[in-house]
């Protein structure tokens, strides 16, 4: 078939590119030929580029910045049998009623699902999520053809190491102590990754007489129009705090909070194989968000070995299988028009003890075989592609 897909350019790093850059090889070896509409990562013209050893079309944006106003004429040059997209679906502006056959691969977040999303999705053929929940959440709402596939994850890349080893090759303390940590974006105000709860629960780690260092894999200040002063927190709570490439020795040796550099991070440097060593580094990942519409750092932290601490609430039961889940400490009202959870202080800081003096071990759960990319491609996506192929 001939898809075109909308989302971020597979070079960049974020959850709307990610999963492209393993996806269209692979759909290319099955025989599909993909382009791409991407929303982040390509200001130039339409070109073509190799990736993973899929020859993909790059379409740019015009006007609006998320196709509004030229996705007909891009399908339409690219002669696409489905559009699929990986991206929020609120902005987009009647894609249903539009003259392509449209499948939104799309998160849910929220419970119920808002209304935004209901109203973007009207006239699409067929709902794509992430999870299981997800599908349940859009069938409540009478969308009985939602249709699960997930993200996936790199298993031979995404795979246990020797701790000691990553923390050198990061460049983290190899001494020893315990290391919990992050991998998320500083991108939302309130934080829906939960920086703020993470931090309140680390003093209280450390007020309990316990000794480790914090990880916040993430830009100091916001990236993008919405997020957080992580600085104006860590100086607020008392947490002395450095970055891996600080010049300073001694304010490093003293931090209690570490930061990648922040070049690399507003750089996108940071590869997908330095992000493996980075949560093979740590004795516990943390991801207690208000809501996910997936999470694959859980899945990829998992893939390493490494516990994971998150909350009970949205995508993240069905992925924590090596960890605890912890339950919401209670709901809140989200814009778009849903609940999601507010995560407990207290809880995340039990979590982080009990890890610290062994309540955790480090294992691979047998789960995350289901989550090869090989094997969604294979049990979801084929499938799924040859029915459409059928329809003609």
């Amino acid at each position: 078939m001939r898809l075109m897909f909308t989302g971020a350019a597979p070079w960049a790093n974020s959850g709307y590119s990610k999963p492209l850059r393993y996806l269209f090889p692979r759909l290319a070896a099955a025989g599909h030929e993909i382009a791409l509409c991407a929303f982040y990562g390509w200001d130039g013209t339409t070109t073509e580029t190799d990736v993973g050893g899929a020859r993909v079309r790059i379409y740019p944006t015009a006007r609006d910045g998320y196709f509004n106003d030229i996705i007909e004429y891009h399908a339409a040059s690219w002669q696409a049998q489905a559009v699929i997209t990986l991206q929020d679906v609120w902005i987009l502006q009647d894609w249903g009623k539009k003259n392509f056959r449209w499948c939104p691969w799309l998160p849910i977040d929220t419970h119920p699902v808002s209304q935004p999303i209901l109203k973007a999705i009207e006239g699409c053929h067929t709902p794509l999520v992430w999870v299981d929940w997800a599908k349940r959440e859009l069938q409540q709402a009478g969308w009985m053809q939602t249709r699960v596939i997930p993200f996936g994850v790199d298993l031979e890349l995404h795979q246990p190491a020797d701790r000691d080893a990553a923390r050198a090759a990061v460049g983290l303390p190899d001494d020893g102590r315990f290391i919990a940590g992050m991998v998320a974006a500083n991108s939302s105000y309130p934080s829906r990754k939960s920086f703020p709860e993470v931090l309140l629960a680390w003093v209280d780690f450390l007020n309990r007489g316990n000794e480790g260092l914090l990880y916040l894999h993430t830009t100091i200040t916001p990236k993008g129009k919405a997020g957080i002063d992580l600085a104006g927190i860590l100086q607020l709570l008392n947490l002395p705090w450095s970055t891996l490439d600080d010049p300073d020795p001694a304010r490093k040796a003293a931090a209690v909070v570490m930061l990648p550099g922040q070049h690399e991070m507003w750089a996108g440097t940071v590869s997908d194989r330095k992000l493996a060593s980075i949560y093979n580094a740590l004795d516990l990942y943390l991801a207690p968000s208000m809501a996910e519409g997936f999470g694959i750092p859980i899945l990829e932290a998992q893939a390493c070995g490494v516990p994971v601490v998150t909350l009970n609430n949205t995508s993240m039961h069905e992925l924590t299988w090596n960890g605890i889940a912890l339950e919401p400490l209670q709901l809140a009202w989200e814009q778009e028009g849903g609940w999601r959870g507010v995560a407990p202080v207290e809880g995340i800081a039990d979590a982080i003890e009990s890890a610290a003096h062994g309540g955790f071990t480090r294992r691979v759960p047998e789960e995350v075989a289901a989550f090869d990319w090989d094997v969604v491609v294979e049990r979801d996506w084929l499938p799924f592609l040859a029915e459409l192929e059928a329809e003609g």
